[in-house]
């Protein structure tokens, strides 16, 4: 039977990165992980990157019917929306993120330093979406799951390339233009076509407006954002081997310093296994692995027994380290040496400088995955939470000489209401069942 197109429907959406990004092309020529880029070297984000993260975010499955289309059996149609490739524009910043894997005793584990190249925050850039609407189609569904993935982007929900729970991959939407055609204006359209990337020949419409006829709809995450002042200094090292630099400093983002969501997410993940310990759960591996995630070695014995990789239920956000007035925080230089012990001089040699931050404020964001036992992992991240900001947990390097050490700067807001007794008498029960 026919089904003729009677609508197209292009939509602009200028996005801008909240936080670093990586997408891996095939290439491993200047870090472990390059950023992927196209025969003329320019980073872009694949289209197909964009439409299997909404596609994923939607929840729709191949073989069910969809705006993405849907193959069963005999039966099935092809999409009925495209997304573009993203390029962004001529002001990005790009650099290279050391990452390292630690033991239980903060030691670097053999053969686990990696680097990694990435597009720092603030880059902009455009995705372009064209939507075909036909005889039989419902057209409220296109707007709906339309307006339902540009809200997980808002909401931090949707994020793309690698280190998704880690920091990484988070966009915004800064502003929407639109522009629809029908059969009777089908020769307006064919001039579109001819410069669709100007933006003033499309309507102007705000993200709120945007997102305003969808209502409150049920979020897949639960948003914790927790308040932060340093007590001291932190130093999460970037190390340089520059003349007249120090020889490592705290890592920063467009220079502005920052705590990234790998520091995080070791340091909470390592005090929530030794709570389930001292609270004589047996299975807290099991509970670990399901909430935060594993990647299995290629030499584990037990490979064929267990899942290759799971994804964390828990995404930690990159925080941004500033002063009471929204600048940065103060940056210091330290120059140390070593002491001989038996004589007290100085060992030659064994000069160094670094660049540490100090009197900064952020906020830490941790988004939970609303999955099997959600509400136990809540109970247990807000035991963390509040250890964090009694300073309890520190996070970074030299630890051991005050640096890393939180106070609370405000309480912990939640994106939904959130009863911490039923919390953590649902957490109580999953340690129960985890005997």
């Amino acid at each position: 039977m026919i089904n003729r197109i009677v609508k197209r429907i292009y939509t602009v959406w200028k996005i801008r990165l909240d936080s670093p990004m990586n997408i891996s092309g095939s290439e491993n020529t200047l870090t472990d992980s390059d950023f992927i880029r196209n025969g003329s070297g320019e980073l872009f984000i694949p289209g197909t990157s964009v439409a299997g993260a909404f596609r994923s975010y939607l929840n729709q499955k191949k073989d069910e019917e969809g705006i993405f289309g849907y193959s069963s059996g005999e039966k099935g149609f092809m999409s009925s929306v495209f997304f573009s490739d993203i390029y962004f524009d001529e002001s990005i910043s790009v650099s290279v993120r050391d990452g390292i894997r630690l033991d239980e005793d903060k030691i670097v584990q053999k053969k686990h330093k990696f680097d990694t190249e990435i597009l720092e925050t603030g880059a902009c850039g455009k995705l372009y979406i064209e939507c075909v609407i036909r005889e039989r189609d419902q057209e409220a569904n296109f707007y709906e799951s339309l307006h339902r993935i540009a809200a997980g982007i808002q909401n931090g929900e949707i994020r793309f390339g690698a280190k998704k729970t880690r920091g990484f991959g988070k966009i915004r939407i800064t502003e929407i233009y639109e522009k629809s055609f029908t059969k009777e204006t089908g020769k307006e359209w064919t001039e579109f076509l001819k410069d669709q990337t100007n933006l003033s020949i499309y309507d102007n419409v705000s993200p709120e407006e945007y997102l305003h006829d969808l209502g409150e709809t049920e979020r897949r995450y639960l948003k914790i954002t927790l308040p932060l002042r340093q007590k001291g200094g932190i130093s999460i090292r970037k190390y340089s081997a520059q003349p007249n630099k120090a020889d490592y400093e705290h890592i920063t983002c467009r220079g502005v310093p920052v705590i990234p969501g790998s520091s995080w997410n070791g340091a909470i993940r390592s005090l929530a296994e030794r709570i389930l310990e001292e609270l004589g759960c047996p299975g807290r591996n099991t509970l670990l692995d399901k909430w935060f995630g594993y990647v299995l070695d290629k030499n584990d014995k037990n490979i064929m027994q267990r899942e290759k990789a799971r994804r964390s239920m828990v995404t930690v956000g990159e925080s941004v380290l500033s002063d009471p007035r929204g600048d940065r925080c103060v940056q210091i230089p330290v120059s140390r040496n070593r002491i001989n012990r038996f004589d007290a001089s100085t060992v030659n040699g064994a000069l160094y400088s670094e660049i540490a931050c100090f009197n900064g404020h952020t906020e830490l964001e941790i988004y939970i995955e609303k999955k099997e036992d959600w509400t136990a992992l809540t109970a247990l991240l807000c035991l963390i939470m509040k250890d964090i900001r009694n300073g309890y947990l520190a996070v970074g390097g030299q630890t051991a000489i005050g640096r890393g050490i939180f106070t609370s700067d405000g309480e912990i807001r939640y994106s939904e209401p959130v009863n911490e007794a039923q919390c953590m008498e649902e957490l109580c029960r999953v340690l129960d069942a985890a005997e």
